[in-house]
């Protein structure tokens, strides 16, 4: 049976990344008729804060990827005890006490003779064959030269093999690593204090993992946690790893360029929407506005692209243009953007919103207008020709009835555009009269959202501003 998990930490706020890996787990969950577990990584506790671990829980359900499992490493502890015993029962893994200072020194030497980076421990082999190694002492408790007695637990890895380790990636295909290459890596800082790459496996293990997809920048890990699997003799899942995010510039994803905190999108993005941006990182599917259910119809791992994809947002923002255009102005007005947004706006503003946010540029509909003097010339002409202008509007205006349709005043004022032989010159002023803005829907659709008395009060109000 297909499982999969996304298993974030709480060490900061759920960012874009995570959330587009989170969707693919559950597209391909939902694809093969699954389980899609979220677990908590909670295990380091000087970093962990409830606030992002509330963060990532109502990200979720914002998002609507909602899971059928749910877990928290900080709750399964006595399961990593047992599995890191018997390690150290068997001789696979062992206590390392070598100093931070005699590891920096190893660092050094090992980049002075460009080999890679990599702890070979003594600690793995019997003491008795190392009898005067300075660390001896420590292992027995004994303080030498006023050094640290600090310990970790290690797995033991052959220096000397000659294996090459490989998987095959759903994605990427075979990928392959020198076992010599990766010295003896850290599993727990003590019986009570697991790392990621132990408790990873731990947890994909006993919760019965089919299939572990994550991020490209999680590739370096995968040898470890394939030594760890061959120590505790079970089996390993199969690996599939997304393709890295990008800025427009083709750079790694950064807070420069879009890498913010999910929760910073909500005031902008209908959660519809950056799932469907999301799904496109990495994948193509048969049309461009699509649900979640749609994509995960169509969802195949071996199609996920191995190319960076590019977080273009402009085409976000044209998705989301799209789901606000759907929605019912019942949905709209109940979205906070909209609290103060009269019912004859909304289509107006609709039509031509890509951001919630931008909401605020149409305030003209709810607050009276401030006005820029330049503002009201018309690009054309001149400031005085523009008065004179809005002047005559005013008087078809005083004229006309409201009752009539917007049809009706529009052909008035194209008749005296025609007159004047400039348009712009009629409308122009019309617009900035009645939002203070150089951008806005057609002057005659917001005069008849206004209504005739705020229209013409508007357009008095400016004319003595600008006379």
């Amino acid at each position: 049976m297909v499982r999969v998990r996304f298993a974030p930490s709480p060490t900061g706020y759920l960012h874009i990344g995570g959330v587009r890996s989170a969707l693919f787990n559950w597209l391909f969950a939902r694809n093969n008729g699954g389980v899609y577990i979220l677990r908590i990584d909670d295990t380091d506790i000087e970093r962990n804060k409830k606030e992002y671990e509330d963060d990532i829980l109502n990200s979720f359900k914002w998002a609507g990827l909602e899971w059928d499992e749910f877990y928290k490493q900080s709750d399964r502890a006595d399961i990593y005890e047992k599995y890191l015993k018997e390690l150290l029962d068997s001789n696979k893994a062992f206590w390392c006490y070598h100093t931070i200072e005699e590891l920096e020194a190893e660092q050094k030497e090992q980049a002075a003779k460009k080999e890679a980076p990599r702890h070979v421990c003594h600690f793995k082999y019997n003491q008795r064959s190392t009898p005067n190694h300075p660390a001896k002492a420590r292992a027995t408790g004994q303080a030498t030269n006023g050094q640290r007695q600090d310990r970790i637990i290690r797995l033991a890895v052959n220096e000397n093999s000659t294996r090459i380790l490989h998987f095959e990636d759903e994605i990427r295909g075979i990928v392959e690593w020198e076992e010599r290459l990766i010295g003896d890596f850290s599993l727990a800082k003590d019986l009570k204090t697991p790392l990621y790459n132990f408790t990873t496996v731990i947890d994909d293990f006993e919760l019965g993992i089919s299939h572990v997809i994550r991020g490209e920048e999680h590739i370096s890990n995968t040898p470890r946690q394939l030594l760890i699997y061959e120590a505790i003799d079970k089996p390993v899942p199969k690996f599939a790893h997304l393709p890295l995010i990008l800025g427009t510039d083709k750079s790694k994803l950064s807070k420069r360029n879009s890498a913010v905190p999910i929760a910073d999108y909500k005031k902008d993005y209908l959660p519809e929407a950056l799932i469907n941006f999301l799904g496109f990182l990495g994948y193509t599917y048969s049309k461009e506005i699509i649900s979640k259910e749609e994509m995960a119809k169509e969802f195949d791992l071996k199609k996920v692209h191995r190319s960076g994809a590019v977080f273009n947002t402009d085409k976000l923002n044209w998705i989301n243009s799209q789901y606000i255009k759907s929605l019912s102005a019942n949905k709209l007005v109940s979205l906070s953007a909209f609290k103060n947004v009269p019912d004859k706006a909304i289509p107006l503003i609709t039509e031509r919103l890509e951001k919630l946010s931008d909401v605020q540029n149409f305030d003209y509909f709810w607050k009276e207008p401030e006005y820029d003097r330049e503002l009201l010339k018309w690009k054309k002409s001149t400031l005085a020709k523009s008065v004179e202008t809005l002047t005559e509007v005013k008087k078809v205006l005083e004229e006309f009835d409201f009752e009539k349709s917007k049809d009706e005043l529009r052909k008035l004022l194209d008749d005296f555009s025609e007159k004047k032989g400039d348009r712009g010159l009629v409308y122009w002023p019309f617009r900035v009269a009645l939002t203070g803005r150089d951008k806005s829907p057609d002057p005659v659709d917001v005069a008849f959202v206004l209504g005739k008395e705020k229209t013409l009060e508007r357009v008095r109000k400016a004319l003595l501003n600008f006379t």
